[in-house]
């Protein structure tokens, strides 16, 4: 299993595999628990694939009320969790980013390591087809609505000077971050993986 700094690379090196690439064994599971959504990889009874070669891997997100304390965030899901073995991380990405559906998937936001933020970086800047929806701050920096507030601090802890910006400033730097906005995207992988029939909904 890798991590986040494995999938960045495998990004950026456009090695990154999609459903044609799924060996005849390997499924993809798209599994609600509660208020936590997963996607992973599997064998053909919804087995979650350990230790059978690639493609391995899961990433999980929480759904959201639109309460509490991070703020109404659009009432997108957050990201809380990734790992795959080399090349597979994309294709889980991008189902969960699906799965969401108009609602969208955010970062974590209670805490973020590095690798995380280059990944919301590059769907930033990298994925013309994934609209990114800006999302403001608590305390309607951005915008007087307050259905897009949301909790800024990740984006603060990735810029340590977020907090001596002038206004003008600051409210660039929250465009700027990949952490304050919301992704989401057509199904178009899910299609593809169910006209494959290598979809299963648990």
């Amino acid at each position: 299993m890798r991590l986040l700094r494995e999938y960045i690379r495998e990004l950026l090196t456009e090695s990154a595999k999609g459903p044609a690439d799924l060996p005849p064994d390997a499924y993809v599971v798209i599994r609600k628990k509660s208020g936590v959504d997963e996607v992973f990889y599997a064998f053909e009874d919804g087995t979650i694939r350990h230790d059978a070669g690639p493609p391995d891997g899961m990433v999980s997100f929480a759904r959201t009320t639109g309460r509490g304390a991070w703020g109404q965030c659009l009432r997108a899901s957050a990201m809380v969790g990734a790992m795959a073995s080399p090349g597979w991380g994309p294709l889980l990405y991008d189902v969960a980013i699906e799965v969401t559906g108009d609602h969208g998937l955010m970062a974590d936001r209670e805490s973020l390591s590095a690798d995380a933020y280059n990944v919301w970086l590059y769907y930033m800047n990298s994925r013309p087809d994934v609209v990114k929806i800006q999302l403001d701050t608590l305390d309607n920096e951005l915008t007087p609505d307050d259905a897009d507030n949301c909790t800024s601090k990740v984006a603060r802890e990735f810029d340590d000077a977020f907090d001596f910006y002038r206004d003008d400033d600051k409210k660039q730097a929250l465009i700027n971050s990949p952490v304050m906005k919301v992704y989401t995207k057509g199904p178009t992988t899910i299609e593809k993986l169910e006209s494959m029939g290598r979809l299963i909904r648990k």
